[in-house]
């Protein structure tokens, strides 16, 4: 490999670094939002899991379970961010098999998602 090439080599993997770091950081952010904002309504606190799921079909823009959806579509995408994230930091490190299995850890939040989706629905619908 010659002096150029490590040299872009070095360069591209500060951009990736530095890139990751925002996706982390938004990531956090995200995730923090899920679980430190309240839920509406002036409900007990609780799961706001619970709250989405138990919503039940028929009334029309339940907007307490709405939100508790919200929070769990937030949850999963901050989670799938960070994930993805450390991934990112294991492969550029070299440590490949490591990050495969961080990787297949996005399942996961992929789950989360569907499942907040579907309760979003149930809860407006």
């Amino acid at each position: 490999m010659t002096i150029a090439n490590q040299l872009a080599s070095h360069m591209n993997r500060e951009r990736v670094i530095s890139r990751c770091r925002k996706f982390l950081l938004a990531g956090i952010l995200l995730i923090n939002l899920a679980l430190f904002a309240p839920d509406a309504g002036g409900q007990q606190p609780g799961s706001f899991f619970k709250l989405a799921a138990t919503a039940p079909w028929g009334r029309l823009l339940n907007l307490t379970a709405a939100w508790c959806s919200c929070k769990i579509i937030l949850l999963s995408l901050g989670l799938f961010l960070v994930i993805e994230c450390l991934g990112t930091f294991l492969a550029i490190s070299n440590r490949r098999p490591a990050a495969w299995t961080i990787y297949s850890l996005q399942i996961l939040p992929c789950l989360g998602f569907l499942l907040g989706g579907y309760c979003l629905i149930k809860a407006l619908f």
